[in-house]
């Protein structure tokens, strides 16, 4: 009420609060949960931000977590959304693969290839996603399908897993590929081909992205629209930090 031209005087009367105590808090610093307030609000912010604007409270804390290693609550997350203005689009995680041979994180990995089509054109991106945690882990795109646009999403995919990457050269026996990759030419030969439920974790995961290219902060803009499905990729990447990453230390 000061601010907006209310003498100081009066209004601390009214409230039943004394003047010196109103002049004492306009002059004293924030508090340490101020400041970690304010700090955790920018990151959740530029999450939110990068995510099209479509992520809720559960995927920023997860991305909290993963990224910048911040142990925060579900509810704290939630109130600082709250705070902020910021709101996210309904949608469910994908869950784990249900199948008992397939529940280790790391042991076989699924390829795909979709065709995106853009104003620019078709952009053709390959996926390798894990069998277990259905998370993404590697990728790449192109303008062109065919077996190096699968080879340099394989070797991104075996980098960030290290020692614990499954054998993706010869015979692939760490690896299945759906029917759509088979049918552009990007699966080797003899590769094993995915069965329903690989086919029904990859259509799972591209109805996430196209949801997310679809949010209110994705729609046009200055990026070109092979440019933000790159970014959109990325992020679905990073969203699982690399073998033997190191978190980042939290005020």
């Amino acid at each position: 009420m000061a601010s907006h031209g209310f003498p100081a005087r009066r209004v601390a009367a009214l409230l039943g609060v004394s003047e010196s105590g109103y002049y004492a808090w306009r002059s004293r610093p924030p508090s340490p949960g101020a400041l970690r307030r304010a700090w955790l609000t920018g990151l959740v912010r530029d999450i939110h931000q990068e995510s099209g604007c479509v992520w809720g409270a559960r995927r920023i804390r997860q991305e909290l977590v993963r990224r910048y290693g911040v142990t925060v609550g579900h509810t704290t997350v939630e109130a600082v959304m709250k705070g902020a203005g910021l709101r996210g689009r309904p949608g469910r995680l994908p869950g784990p693969d249900p199948r008992n041979g397939a529940r280790t994180s790391g042991r076989r990995w699924i390829v795909d290839v979709l065709a995106v089509t853009t104003p620019e054109g078709p952009v053709y991106a390959a996926v390798v996603l894990d069998a277990a945690s259905r998370a993404l882990a590697g990728w790449s795109t192109a303008a062109t399908a065919d077996g190096a646009l699968v080879h340099h999403a394989l070797l991104a995919a075996a980098g960030r897993a290290g020692p614990a990457a499954p054998a993706v050269y010869g015979a692939l026996p760490g690896c299945s590929f759906t029917e759509r990759a088979g049918s552009l030419g990007c699966a080797p030969a003899g590769a094993m081909v995915g069965d329903g439920h690989d086919h029904a974790a990859v259509a799972a995961f591209w109805d996430t992205v196209h949801r997310e290219l679809d949010g209110p902060c994705c729609r046009p803009g200055p990026h070109r629209a092979g440019e933000r499905l790159a970014a959109t990729l990325d992020r679905f990447a990073r969203q699982v930090p690399a073998a033997g990453a190191a978190r980042p230390s939290t005020p």
